[in-house]
């Protein structure tokens, strides 16, 4: 469940009018409270309505403290007027569980102008950073915070590291207008940063007819909800919401070319009541790429085993399922496990199943041309060789002695055997990188499935 703090309008779509629909839509129950209610968003000539202060905030916290119902798993903050009123959050936290996480929207300003008073500023700096799970600020904003300047991907890099050491663990710069990172103008582009891991550059295609009031609000809600859909797959998340994005302006430039009022030209209200099916189900046609200026060279490289170091197709996993039971498409292990809980003899029943129609399949293994050649290269290079499999321990025996590769070439070696959990779970490649001593972001990971390169995302590794 989500508390959402920003503004509202009567009419059109900014602030909570925004976020909360497609929050909804995922899933998300979602609690209101409107810092500012507003006839209409700031874009337009006339504004009238009403600002909440901190004192306002603080009854209705008092309130829903004294119901018992501040047992939300997010909290999520957008415009904020006043500092009065930050502080209120502040304290709005402590009240909410130690698990919440606090998505932080710092709306100050944009394009070289503040929105808010200075003293926000130094009151987002001091006291919200250092409380906040993820900071999604616009480059301006970030500039503000990190106080440096941005003039192209290292320094957007090294924007994210001085706001990682004021506290937010996760920082998304949704806005970089830099030429390597834009292409010279011909994208617009969003970096998410990960304190010391891998950092991801997602370029999306530039659409005509901006800008678009309200999207930064729409951005936070879709990279809080998608983080809770993938919570170990950074590239996953920016690449969904950015497909949120780039669907929800697309439709909205198509529909609407904005309208002049007075001597004011007005941008078009977003189009987010249509796109209902886009926000449940993005359909993701940009992928991020990892970028780092400071991310050192690859010092270790961690391999799958079945269908990578091995030629696929070898294990009949049809034949596997219909003799253990295993519908289609589930993960057979996994499945095995959930099905014999409590009944360790017909688990035990069932391994011993798999585990000979994987012997079958290594006896012997078709290896994949060239595998033990790339395997020695890399090794006379001093490069550091793992292997993570969900294939046994004497299933990576047969392939060595087959492969002719010696014992130790592989270290560590972590299979369906070792004790701790397996792809698509980091812990494999997060073992062999504290095995190595050597950063995530300095280790590639190999793999012919989907929870390969999930496994390594989540790390912090690249993946291929």
């Amino acid at each position: 469940s989500v508390l959402s703090v920003q503004s509202h309008v009567v009419h059109g779509y900014v602030g909570n009018r925004s976020a909360v629909f497609p929050l909804q839509l995922l899933g998300f129950e979602v609690d209101v409270i409107n810092s500012v209610q507003f006839s209409c968003h700031t874009g337009y000539p006339a504004i009238r309505g009403q600002k909440l202060g901190g004192e306002d905030l603080r009854v209705l916290v008092e309130g829903l403290a004294a119901n018992e119902v501040l047992n939300h798993t997010h909290l999520l903050t957008g415009y904020i007027g006043t500092a009065a009123f930050l502080r209120e959050v502040v304290r709005l936290l402590e009240l909410l569980p130690e698990s919440c996480r606090y998505v932080c929207d710092p709306v100050l300003g944009d394009h070289g102008k503040l929105y808010t008073s200075e003293e926000l500023v130094a009151v987002y700096r001091d006291e919200v950073l250092p409380v906040a799970s993820v900071l999604t600020p616009n480059q301006f904003e970030a500039e503000l915070l990190a106080q440096r300047r941005i003039a192209d991907l290292a320094g957007a890099a090294a924007a994210c590291d001085a706001l990682h050491a004021l506290g937010p663990p996760t920082v998304v710069l949704t806005t970089l207008d830099v030429p390597d990172a834009t292409e010279d103008g011909k994208s617009v582009a969003m970096m998410l940063s990960e304190a010391g891991r891998t950092k991801w550059l997602l370029r999306l295609p530039h659409i005509e007819g901006g800008p678009f009031t309200g999207i930064g609000d729409l951005t936070a809600a879709m990279l809080l909800a998608w983080a809770q859909r993938h919570p170990h797959e950074a590239p996953a998340v920016l690449e969904k919401a950015g497909a949120v994005l780039q669907t929800v302006i697309r439709r909205t430039a198509e529909a609407d070319a904005g309208r002049r009022i007075g001597e004011r030209w007005v941008p078009p209200e977003l189009r987010i009541i249509e796109c209902k099916r886009a926000i449940e189900e993005p359909v993701v046609a940009v992928r991020c790429r990892p970028i780092d200026a400071s991310s050192p060279p690859v010092a270790g490289v961690i391999f799958d085993l079945d269908g990578t170091l091995t030629l696929p197709g070898q294990i009949d996993f049809r034949r596997m399922r219909e003799r253990v039971g295993v519908p289609a498409g589930a993960d057979i292990v996994p499945f095995l496990r959930a099905k014999h809980e409590g009944d360790a003899p017909g688990l035990a029943a069932a391994m011993a199943v798999v585990d000979e129609e994987e012997r079958r399949a290594f006896d012997p293994p078709a290896l994949q041309p060239g595998a033990k050649a790339c395997v020695e290269r890399l090794l006379a290079k001093g490069l550091r060789v793992g292997l993570v499999t969900r294939n046994t321990s004497a299933c990576v025996d047969t392939f060595l002695a087959h492969a002719g590769l010696a014992a130790g070439a592989f270290s560590p070696v972590v299979t369906r055997d070792s004790p701790m959990k397996n792809k698509p779970d980091p812990d494999p490649v997060l073992h062999c990188c504290e095995a190595w001593g050597v950063p995530p972001a300095a280790v590639l990971v190999v793999g012919d499935h989907l929870d390969d390169i999930r496994s390594g995302r989540a790390a912090g590794s690249v993946t291929v």
